[in-house]
């Protein structure tokens, strides 16, 4: 008897290269670095990455060295929402927070979600071999029991093999001036890096806005709007 599978809802996750000149590159390098060794960082847990957001650098962006790095992810954006259908010409666009990561041996980033924002994305301008991928979490939709599809499971046979349908993880394979852009709601994280070099991250959330909110209700209205109190 024939029949048919409908692989439905998917995540769409955006993939794409940042070029820009070596030496500029360098400078944003050097400065990542020097950021991390002035911070203060007496609470980092052993086996986690350095975080710039939590340590008081979360407006990365407004640093005079990222303008251009920030005009070309902005650019990255837009191609994204477009591949939503998503009319970018009714919409604004805020950075909201933006922050560098670095990685070094053994050392991860734990998983997470940014859920106050809704769009994320991470660019990687130091990416060397083996030094950790993306991972993407989810809660598998074909999961028809609870705790069903852990690796465990296969390790003990239940599972004749782990793909798309049954996974609760996906890892995307990143290299060096990668740029990744995914909603903000998806939980991720990092696998461990394994070699003796850093990794770097430039990771920020975006907020969108509708430039006039008649009619929708869905985004927020754009904050000219607001009245603080």
């Amino acid at each position: 008897m024939d029949h048919k599978l409908f692989d439905i809802f998917p995540l769409t996750v955006f993939q794409d290269k940042i070029r820009i000149e070596e030496s500029e590159k360098n400078k944003i390098i050097d400065f990542i670095f020097d950021t991390e060794k002035n911070s203060q960082d007496s609470n980092k847990r052993q086996g986690d990455a350095w975080l710039g957001d939590t340590k008081g650098h979360e407006y990365l962006f407004k640093n005079k060295i990222m303008h251009n790095l920030a005009n070309l992810i902005g650019q990255k954006i837009k191609i994204y929402t477009n591949t939503l259908n998503l009319d970018n010409d009714k919409l604004s666009f805020f950075y909201q927070r933006t922050w560098a990561t670095i990685t070094k041996k053994k050392e991860r980033i734990q998983p997470h979600s940014h859920d106050q924002s809704n769009i994320s994305f991470a660019y990687y301008p130091l990416k060397p071999k083996d030094t950790g991928d993306i991972r993407f979490i989810v809660e598998p939709q074909n999961e028809i029991a609870k705790g069903l599809f852990h690796e465990e499971k296969f390790k003990l046979g239940l599972l004749k093999k782990i793909d798309y349908r049954n996974t609760p993880n996906v890892d995307l394979k990143i290299n060096e001036d990668d740029i990744i852009i995914f909603p903000s709601k998806t939980k991720h994280s990092t696998t461990i890096n394994t070699t003796q070099n850093a990794r770097i991250s430039i990771s920020g959330d975006i907020t969108i806005m509708l430039k006039d909110s008649f009619g929708h209700e869905r985004l927020m209205p754009h904050f000219d709007n607001w009245d603080e109190f």
